[in-house]
C-alpha cells in the first residue's frame, strides 16, 4: 500500500471500495480497489484469488489491464489501469439515454474484440453489464471486473452454474440449462440494443416478470439504426 497515495473513493458496493489512487513520485494513476475479507467465507476469498489469477495474464486493448494484487491484514487489494467512467453513467448522461450510432458500433467492435480473446483461451466472463465496460481517456472501451468469470477446462463445453446481471442473462442461464460462450454474446447484444434505445430489451424491475419477458416476449427492434447493425444484433 505505501506505493500508492489515495486521492478519492469512486465507488462502493458489497464487493469492496474502489478509489483512485496515485502512484507515489509519479503522475500515474490508477483503480485501486480494496475488498475487506473479514467475516467472509474462506470459499469468497478463494474466489478472489481465482479473479486475479484469471486477470494477471490478460495482455488486450480492451481488457482493463491489472497492475497489481497483493494482501493486507483484512483485505484483498487489486489495482488495474485508471479508466475515465463506465459505460453505465456515460448512457445516463446522453440525451434520451441513447448513444449515436456509430458510438455504439465502435464499442460494439471494441468488446467483440474481447470477447473473442477471452474465448479464444476458454475463459467466459458472464457478467457482461454497462457497469463493466470502462471508457479509457483514449476512447477504447475495455472490459473489466472479473468476479464470476471462468476458465473453463478443457474437458468443459458447457457451465451450468447461475452466474450474471438478471437485466443481461441469456434465457438458457435463466431456464437454468446448460450454457456456453453464446451466453457472454446474448449480453452483450442486450447492451447495444439498450445503448440505441434508452432500455434493455427486457426491462422491468420484477424479476418475475423479466423471467418470463426473457423466456417468451418478442423483442421491439430499435427504429434509429440501419440493417447492418439490426442484422448484428
Amino acid at each position: 500500500m505505501d506505493r500508492y497515495q489515495d486521492l478519492k473513493e469512486i465507488g462502493a458496493g458489497s464487493f469492496g471500495t474502489v478509489y483512485v489512487c496515485r502512484i507515489k513520485n509519479t503522475e500515474t494513476f490508477v483503480a485501486l480497489k480494496k475488498i475487506n475479507t473479514r467475516g467472509k467465507h474462506a470459499r469468497e476469498i478463494e474466489s478472489l484469488r481465482q479473479e486475479c489469477e484469471i486477470q494477471k495474464n490478460f495482455k488486450h486493448p480492451n481488457i482493463i489491464r491489472m497492475l497489481d494484487a497483493f494482501n493486507t491484514d483484512d483485505a484483498v487489494v487489486v489495482v488495474t489501469e485508471y479508466a475515465r467512467e463506465d459505460l453505465a453513467r456515460c448512457k445516463d448522461r446522453a440525451p434520451g439515454k441513447c448513444l449515436p450510432l456509430n458510438e455504439v458500433q465502435r464499442i460494439a467492435c471494441h468488446i467483440v474484440s474481447a470477447l473473442y480473446f477471452l474465448h479464444s483461451h476458454r475463459i467466459l466472463h458472464r457478467d457482461i453489464k454497462p457497469q463493466n465496460i470502462l471508457l479509457g481517456w483514449d476512447g477504447m472501451a475495455k472490459l473489466c471486473d472479473f468476479g464470476f468469470a471462468k476458465a473453463m477446462a478443457p474437458s468443459d463445453y458447457m457451465l451450468t452454474s447461475v452466474k450474471g446481471t438478471p437485466l443481461y442473462m441469456a434465457p438458457e442461464i435463466v431456464n437454468e440449462k446448460p450454457y456456453d460462450h453464446n451466453a457472454d454474446l446474448w449480453s452483450l447484444g442486450c447492451i447495444l440494443y439498450e445503448l440505441l434505445k434508452g432500455d434493455p430489451p427486457f426491462f422491468t424491475n420484477n424479476i418475475i416478470e423479466l423471467v418470463s419477458k426473457i423466456r417468451n416476449k418478442s423483442i421491439d427492434w430499435p427504429q434509429n439504426t440501419n440493417d447492418y447493425c439490426l442484422s448484428f444484433l
